[in-house]
């Protein structure tokens, strides 16, 4: 009788975690940008998509930008985040920024709208040239991102390093500081129409710095993934011209530690999902799978199976 009890004890124990086990939360988190812009909006939009997975949970947290969200890839688990593919190639050659190492363990997921670089002055700065930034004070970025540093390199480019005031400030006091006449500009990278320049538009007059084709040149040969791109005319108030400037590609990231399944379904929700992102904001219509293959790192092995399902080539490199 005791023997029979317990037997039935330990069958209840096991149905329960079973239960239990099956109902289990699958908790992920997805690092974008800054709150308010157009990457932490698209960041919601991704969460969403991937809740449409049964028993996903995902929760999206501000970021400091590209550069932090890469470094904190090296130690979170179940941790899910946006880059340039600049940034992913230097963590993986353990090139400044990076030099600690320990990179190797970040996976591509998907592609997502890259970031156009727009370097946007007041009118009446009397700044027309990206050479007429010299002695000025100027807004690089955001402390610590990708458009920081880009927009260092191309100074450096142009012969302006260390000759134009860069204060280390966020990005949203640097916005204020143009507004208010303490800075002549800032370098801001995101998708166009970006709300932060739009915003601006509204009370300040503003001018979009070109990049020099030379210049351009130079700078592919530091990093072949950047391309030139138009920004067309009548995107931004008052600014009734193209202007030439440089893209760069952005994905979304994981680390080897996510499940092979989870990344499976998770990256088949986001792809049959794109509606929902859609409407988070306006940059994921552009969202192209093509972009997979700007994604320097290896593809997850689960995103890889999702690929070679619906037949996507994913390049050997990156398999």
């Amino acid at each position: 009788m005791k023997k029979t009890f317990l037997s039935a004890l330990l069958i209840l124990a096991l149905t329960l975690f079973g239960i239990n086990e099956g109902l289990s939360q699958t908790r992920l988190v997805v690092k974008s940008a800054r709150a308010g812009t157009s990457y932490y909006a698209l960041a919601m939009g991704m969460a969403k998509a991937m809740m449409t997975v049964p028993r996903i949970e995902v929760s999206v947290e501000e970021s400091l930008g590209s550069v932090a969200n890469v470094k904190e890839a090296r130690t979170r688990s179940h941790f899910i985040f946006t880059s340039t593919s600049d940034l992913i190639a230097q963590a993986l050659k353990k090139v400044k920024p990076f030099e600690e190492g320990g990179y190797e363990r970040i996976r591509t997921l998907w592609p997502i709208p890259g970031v156009t670089l727009h370097f946007v002055v007041r009118e009446d700065s009397g700044v027309k040239r990206i050479q007429d930034l010299q002695g000025k004070r100027y807004i690089a970025g955001g402390i610590g991102t990708s458009t920081e540093r880009l927009t260092k390199l191309i100074l450096k480019i142009y012969g302006l390093e260390g000759k134009v005031d860069l204060p280390a400030v966020d990005l949203k006091e640097g916005v204020d500081a143009v507004v208010n006449r303490r800075a002549v500009g800032f370098t801001t990278g995101s998708p166009y129409p970006t709300p932060m320049v739009t915003e601006i538009t509204a009370t300040t007059p503003i001018r979009l710095l070109e990049i020099g084709e030379e210049e351009f040149k130079k700078l592919s040969e530091v990093d072949p993934t950047y391309s030139l791109t138009i920004i067309p005319a009548g995107i931004y108030k008052g600014v009734d011209y193209d202007v030439r400037t440089v893209a760069s590609p952005v994905l979304t990231y994981t680390t080897e530690d996510l499940p092979e399944e989870i990344a499976y379904k998770i990256t088949k929700a986001f792809w049959e999902n794109k509606k929902i992102i859609a409407e988070s904001h306006a940059i994921g219509k552009g969202i192209d799978i093509k972009g997979i293959k700007y994604g320097v790192a290896k593809v997850h092995p689960g995103a890889l199976n999702y690929y070679r399902e619906i037949g996507v080539e994913i390049p050997p490199s990156m398999r």
